[in-house]
């Protein structure tokens, strides 16, 4: 396994939506992204399974990861998103404990680029998959 990079950890300590929901973002590389989540009450909806609205902040952010990652010393930008369609194919709830999304890059150009992933759980059963275009973050005074 590699080392973490600092930058990750940094955007994990930031006061947002991912803190605020409990999600962090666990490795980021070109064309790569991926984000955890440990399910809590606070992550349910009144069903008792986890919220679609949290499943695609999962999904909207490792997709919009994984086409904007620059290299150290630069920051890391996420992208903006542009378009963004996601498919729930199955319930979570308390007892699958953790969920990661996961995200690939599969096109694009210099400014835009496309990318799909899922959200999983510990053992594997696929809960939601999504599609999406996003414009690549830029660095600041870009």
């Amino acid at each position: 396994m590699r080392p973490r990079d600092k930058r990750i950890t940094a955007l994990n300590g930031q006061v947002g939506l991912n803190q605020k929901i409990g999600m962090e973002i666990i490795d980021w590389q070109d064309g790569f992204g991926a984000v955890q989540l440990r399910v809590t009450s606070e992550s349910l909806n009144p069903a008792k399974v986890v919220h679609g609205g949290v499943l695609s902040s999962m999904l909207d952010v490792a997709l919009a990861m994984s086409g904007s990652y620059f290299p150290p010393p630069n920051p890391l930008m996420p992208g903006l998103t542009l378009q963004l369609s996601i498919q729930f194919l199955a319930g979570a709830n308390e007892a699958d404990r953790l969920l990661t999304a996961t995200a690939r890059k599969t096109g694009g150009g210099l400014s835009l680029f496309f990318a799909e992933g899922e959200v999983l759980t510990e053992d594997g059963k696929i809960i939601a998959k999504g599609t999406g275009t996003f414009k690549r973050g830029r660095l600041p005074n870009a």
